[in-house]
Order: C-alpha cells, then sequence, then structure tokens
C-alpha cells in the first residue's frame, strides 16, 4: 500500500467517486491518528482498516507521531503510516503543515479525510477544509479528559466537519446540543472479530501461574484518570472478599495512578487479594478465565473492555454512565449501578459470584447479543454508509441519509 510518502497517483480534482459511478475506481481515504498506542480506540481504527473492502476503497493511513504498540498489527496488514510530525497544535509551523498536507491532499486524489482523535479532528477538518474535500471526525467520548477551551475546539470542527462519527447515542446527543446537525451524525458502534476473538482467548495467560484458584474479578482499563474509577472498585472489593473469601481482583492497564492506587490496595488489606497486570495484549484470554468483568468509570463512550468481556461470555457490573446502558442490557447481559457507588458494585458482584447459574445465563446473553448486533460486518456496512453519505454531495449522487444517531 501506498502512503502519503507513497509514489502518488493522482486523479482528477473531484474525483475519487469511483464508487458511486460503478467505474471500477477506488476512492482513495485519508485515515488520521494521534498514535498508536494501546487504546480502546486505536484498537478500533486498526480493526475498521482490517476490515475495510479494498475493492471499493483505499486507505492512506498518517498520524502525528509514529508509535505505539498497534504499528506491528498495521504492519502485518501491510500498512505503514508515515508521520506527520506534529507536536504541538498552536505551532506556526503546525500551519505549514496543515497547509502541506491539503496540497497533497489534493495532488494524490484523495477524497475523504477520516480524523480518529480529538487532536487530528482539529488538524483533519482543517486539512480538508483547503483542499476542498469532506471531512469526518470521531468522537468516542463525552470530553471528560478535556479542557473546556478544547471542548470548544472539538464542537466548532464537529460543526465543520461533514459527518460526525459517534459510536453512542449519547454522544450523538452531546454533538446536537453542540450545534451539530442531526443528519450529519453517523453511529458507528464499536466492533469485534469474534472468530480472531475467540482465537486470541484459547491460549493460557502466560506468567501468571498460578491463576486464582477463587472466583476473579476483572477490570480492564487505562490508569490515566480517576475517571475509570478504581479506587470506587477497590472499595467494592474490601466488601466482597469480607463475603467471598476467596475472591481476587485482577486490574488489567496502566498508567500515573498506578502506583497509588497499588498503595491504596495494600493501605485496605487487599494486597494478596489484588493483582496490577499493567498493560496485556492478551486480554482476551485473561477475560475469558476471569468471573465477573466490572467498569466502575463515572464516564464513557461506548466501552471496548466491556463489549470484549461480553464476547468472552462474562457477566458484566457496569456504572449506568454515558454509552453503557446502550450496551449491556441490566439483568439480561449483566448488572447497571450507580457510579461513584461501591456499595451497589459490590452487592451485584457478590451476587453472580455467589450464582453460577445465573452468571452464565448473563454471559451467554451478552455473547448472543455481540453476535448479533456488534460484529465486523456490521460495523464495516456502517462505515460505508457513512462515507457514502459524506461523499455523496462531493459526487453529486442522490442517495438517502443513512446516518443519524438515533436513526442507525
Amino acid at each position: 500500500m501506498t502512503g502519503l510518502r507513497g509514489e502518488p497517483r493522482p486523479r482528477p480534482r473531484g474525483t475519487g467517486c469511483g464508487v458511486a459511478t460503478g467505474s471500477g475506481q477506488r476512492t482513495r481515504i485519508l485515515v488520521l491518528q494521534n498514535r498508536f498506542l494501546l487504546g480502546g480506540q486505536e484498537r478500533q481504527t486498526v480493526l475498521h482498516l482490517a476490515t475495510i473492502d479494498r475493492d471499493r476503497w483505499e486507505p492512506v493511513v498518517a498520524c502525528l507521531r509514529r508509535e505505539g504498540e498497534h504499528l506491528d498489527d498495521l504492519a502485518r496488514l501491510g500498512i505503514h503510516p508515515e508521520s506527520l510530525g506534529i507536536e504541538k497544535l498552536l505551532a506556526v509551523r503546525t500551519l505549514w503543515r496543515v497547509l502541506r498536507l491539503a496540497l497533497r491532499i489534493r495532488a494524490e486524489g484523495i477524497a475523504l479525510v477520516h480524523a480518529s482523535d480529538f487532536y487530528t479532528d482539529l488538524i483533519g477538518v482543517a486539512a480538508a477544509r483547503a483542499a476542498g474535500v469532506p471531512s469526518v471526525v470521531t468522537r468516542v467520548d463525552l470530553g471528560h479528559a478535556l479542557r473546556p477551551a478544547q471542548q470548544e475546539a472539538l464542537a466548532a470542527v464537529s460543526r465543520a466537519a461533514t459527518r460526525v462519527l459517534v459510536n453512542a447515542c449519547c454522544i450523538g446527543d452531546r454533538c446536537q446540543a453542540e450545534g451539530v446537525a442531526r443528519d450529519r451524525i453517523a453511529l458507528v458502534r464499536n466492533g469485534i472479530d469474534l472468530e480472531r476473538f475467540d482465537a486470541e482467548a484459547a491460549p493460557r495467560p502466560a506468567g501468571l501461574d498460578p491463576w486464582p484458584t477463587g472466583p476473579t474479578v476483572i477490570q480492564v482499563a487505562n490508569m490515566h484518570h480517576p475517571v475509570k474509577g478504581q479506587d470506587d472498585l477497590l472499595r467494592a472489593m474490601q466488601e466482597v472478599v469480607r463475603m467471598v473469601p476467596g475472591a481476587e481482583l485482577l486490574l488489567v492497564g496502566d498508567g500515573q495512578r498506578r502506583a497509588s492506587l497499588e498503595a491504596m490496595a495494600r493501605d485496605m488489606g487487599l494486597g494478596a487479594r489484588c493483582r496490577f497486570l499493567g498493560y496485556r495484549r492478551d486480554v482476551p484470554a485473561l477475560l475469558a478465565r476471569a468471573t465477573v468483568a466490572v467498569s466502575a468509570s463515572h464516564a464513557e463512550g461506548l466501552s471496548n473492555a466491556l463489549l470484549e468481556a461480553m464476547a468472552a461470555r462474562r457477566p458484566v457490573v457496569a456504572t449506568a454512565v454515558g454509552g453503557t446502558p446502550e450496551l449491556v442490557r441490566d439483568g439480561e447481559s449483566g448488572f447497571l449501578v450507580a457510579a461513584g457507588a461501591p456499595g451497589e458494585v459490590a452487592a451485584r458482584v457478590r451476587q453472580l459470584l455467589l450464582s453460577p447459574g445465573l452468571a452464565r445465563r448473563m454471559g451467554e446473553a451478552g455473547r448472543a447479543r455481540v453476535a448479533r448486533e456488534l460484529g465486523v460486518e456490521a460495523m464495516r456496512r456502517s462505515y460505508e454508509a457513512m462515507y457514502e453519505g459524506a461523499l455523496a454531495p462531493a459526487c453529486g449522487a442522490v442517495r438517502p441519509e443513512t446516518s443519524g444517531a438515533r436513526s442507525n
């Protein structure tokens, strides 16, 4: 695959619409990512690139900084992203690089720019507007980690974009409140490749011998920000072990808060009942061997961690925030609890640990929903509908509108 650095294959300006005309041309799409570190949004970008219909679309991938564990995954797909070398948004050099990117978009016949995160949303819309091509920005959370000025900037570029991709209805509602027209919001749920997931779940996790002999509670979340609620989960686990003495907690993820969370676990007497596993590439195998999966977040989009837990047939206990109620059906595939309520988390976790039949039924219900609604084919069709809708004005085609956060 040729990226921006490769030999360009220019087309006349205004084309890139071979998909609509049936001419057999592939439409070139520039996919922008900040970095390819381990993370839910990055994983979804890689999955999208792995499953996109290459007979119709030609993805060209670039990033602001070329780093991250997922670069190896992209290399196996034959994708080698170019680094745009952008480190600061507010710099004269950045403006020049955005203008240079716009010129390359025009020269290389790129028909659409798809930005994947906050920083590339800003860069991508600016470059696309300068190049005169449609743009897609991605919104997969409610902006809890952004400063007020950043939230305002994101709202502005969302209004300027041709389409805004959201993975949960609650994020679409937020975009509409910011002034984005409803018919420009495209709901693209996170997807999962169940065949690959099952294959990755089969091997025994490395470096965890012996595996806990009692029931295990697992949370997969980064430790950069208190929004993930690990401190609430530790408080809940303190109650759980009183009723289920053999229970253990596995915390998967890393970040600047890890040391303080480890100290908190020790101070609470959970040192022997809590393992901090750091970043892991074998999360499917860990989930497949756990008893209950928990999300204690105070804010979420559509959680990849919960999606994977359901794929692994694990019952879940999750805070009813953001897009989680759109994913977890209370009483069917798990239990929803209030955010910041460790006692509620503890009560539901205990219930599942002590009711294996209920836990099994909920796990099977979650897996069935993932297979029915959240597989890669459903995700691929949603991406295609979004791209076609974004390109329709540029192609002069008349198509029924397929986007809109509540209509998909």
